[in-house]
């Protein structure tokens, strides 16, 4: 029975740890200049000509990096939840699209709330990968870990979207000013790719644990009519005082009728 548990559990198991991995890869990029920390970013946007700006900036959620290589360089201090604000980046209006001046708020307040939706995402993954861990051994773990694995995956789907939508305006607010802007590849593969994950990790324990539950109803009727069976043939071969009704002999073989 435990090493049916670890199978039907070990592939759900499988695909919250990539969900969780892929979410943190997310959340601690830009963080610093390593790699591969320093290949993954929300958004790149030509900025030559704004303010203090390099002449191709780069947009994490810690940060706004210069590229060199390649690679995120020169990057500001971090700061959590760093609001998408190029204005504010570079203390400058000059060249900045006018449609984020426009929409100033939209993009502060998209940007800052996917921050918090993908933190929150990578906990309520952890916290399902190590609920997994119990799951691999034990059916009661498999309901606990299945709504923790159903939570990281509502609240990833909510940051990616944010983060989808925040940045697709802006790439469109870019172009429309004749600049170039693209969004991070990676970031977003990553984002959409823990949703995948997460998905079928959440069925997967779904039906682990119906299975289980299957299985329980199914073996407990089975061993009651068992112990029933035993206790009435019991009763039959061996009636209890003062029980009416006759004994029923059971027919001699042919053995011990060829003896007399």
């Amino acid at each position: 029975m435990a090493a049916r548990n670890i199978l039907v559990a070990l592939l759900p198991f499988i695909l919250v740890s990539g969900a969780t991995l892929l979410l943190l890869f997310i959340v601690l990029a830009g963080i610093k200049d390593s790699n591969p920390l320093n290949r993954i970013f929300y958004f790149q946007a030509d900025t030559s000509g704004i303010g203090n700006a390099p002449s191709t900036s780069r947009w994490t959620l810690w940060n706004v990096c210069s590229v060199s290589n390649g690679l995120n360089s020169n990057c500001t201090p971090n700061k959590p939840a760093y609001a998408f604000q190029p204005d504010v980046n570079f203390g400058s209006t000059s060249g900045v699209p006018s449609a984020i001046l426009n929409n100033h708020s939209t993009y502060y307040y998209l940007s800052r709330f996917a921050f918090a939706f993908f933190l929150i995402a990578v906990i309520f993954s952890g916290f399902a990968f190590l609920s997994g861990l119990f799951a691999l051994c034990s059916r009661l773990a498999l309901p606990v870990t299945a709504g923790l694995a159903i939570a990281a995956l509502i609240i990833d789907i909510i940051a990616s979207s944010l983060a989808t939508a925040l940045y697709v305006k802006a790439r469109n607010a870019f172009h429309s000013e004749g600049r170039s802007a693209h969004l991070g590849v990676k970031l977003f593969a990553f984002a959409w790719t823990s949703v995948a994950c997460l998905i079928l990790c959440s069925v997967g324990y779904l039906l682990a644990f119906r299975a289980g539950r299957a299985r329980t109803r199914g073996a407990v009727p089975l061993e009651e009519e068992k112990r029933r069976g035993r206790f009435f043939r019991r009763r039959r071969a061996y009636p209890a005082e003062g029980e009416s009704g006759t004994h029923v002999m059971e027919p001699q073989s042919t053995h011990e009728q060829s003896s007399f």
